[in-house]
C-alpha cells in the first residue's frame, strides 16, 4: 500500500518519542494524500472513458467506439439478450444500430459512479426507427427510451459493457399493435423471440454478467 510504502522509507527516524509521533503522521498525511490521489485520477480516467464512449455513440462512430473496446472486449445489451464477442463484432452490431437508428442520440440522466475499475450511469435515447431493430420492421416512428449502463476496464479500455433497457417499452411505442398481442397472451413465435424483457438490476454485480462465458 501507498502508507506503508511510505512509513517504511522512515527506517532512520530518532528514538525520541514525541519526533516519532510528528514524522508517524507526517508520513501517514502524505500516504493518504497519494492515496487519494490516485483514487481522483481513476476516478477522472473512467470519468473520461465515458465520455468519449457517450460522444461516439452520438456522433455514430462505430470504429472510434469499437477502439474503446479491449480486442478481445465484450458488449451486451441485455434489454434484446444479445452478446457481441470480440472487437469485430460490436464494430458490426454498431454499424447496423447505427444504420436502424440514423438520428440516435444518448443523453446521461445521472452523473457517472464509478468503484475501481467499474463506472455505471443512467441514460435517455431518442431515435427514429428507419431499420429493422429489436426484430421489428422499421415503422419510422420516434421513440424515447430509458436505460442503464455499466463499463468494466482494465487500463484505458472496456473490456466488458452492458446496456439494459425494457424493449416492450420500445415496442410500445414504434408497434403499439403488436405489444397488444403479447399483452393479450396472442404472440406468435416470433413475438416471443425478441428479448421482451425488463432491464434487471444485474449491472450491480460483475459475476452476473455472463456475456456468453
Amino acid at each position: 500500500m501507498v502508507i506503508e510504502a511510505d512509513i517504511g522509507r522512515c527506517g532512520n527516524w530518532r528514538s525520541d518519542r514525541a519526533e516519532k509521533q510528528a514524522t508517524d503522521g507526517q508520513w501517514l498525511a502524505v500516504g493518504r494524500d497519494r492515496a487519494k490521489m490516485t483514487a481522483d485520477g481513476s476516478q477522472e480516467r473512467l470519468h473520461r472513458l465515458v465520455r468519449e464512449y457517450v460522444a461516439a455513440w452520438n456522433s455514430h462512430d462505430a470504429d472510434g467506439l469499437g477502439s474503446l473496446f479491449a480486442e478481445d472486449g465484450r458488449y451486451g445489451e441485455f434489454g434484446l439478450g444479445r452478446i457481441m464477442l470480440g472487437r469485430d463484432e460490436i464494430r458490426r452490431y454498431l454499424i447496423a444500430t447505427f444504420a436502424a437508428l440514423p438520428d440516435l442520440t444518448i443523453a446521461p440522466t445521472t452523473e457517472p459512479l464509478s468503484s475501481g475499475e467499474r463506472v455505471s450511469w443512467s441514460w435517455l435515447m431518442i431515435a427514429t426507427q428507419e431499420g429493422e431493430f429489436a426484430g421489428i420492421l422499421p415503422t419510422g416512428k420516434r421513440f424515447e427510451l430509458r436505460g442503464g449502463a455499466v463499463l468494466l476496464t482494465g487500463g484505458d479500455k472496456i473490456v466488458r459493457a452492458a446496456d439494459c433497457f425494457d424493449v416492450s417499452s420500445l415496442v410500445g411505442q414504434v408497434a403499439p399493435e403488436r405489444a397488444r398481442r403479447l399483452n393479450s397472451g396472442s404472440a406468435s413465435a416470433h413475438d416471443s423471440t425478441t428479448g421482451l424483457n425488463p432491464w434487471p438490476a444485474i449491472l450491480a454485480d460483475e459475476d452476473n454478467i455472463g456475456y456468453g462465458e
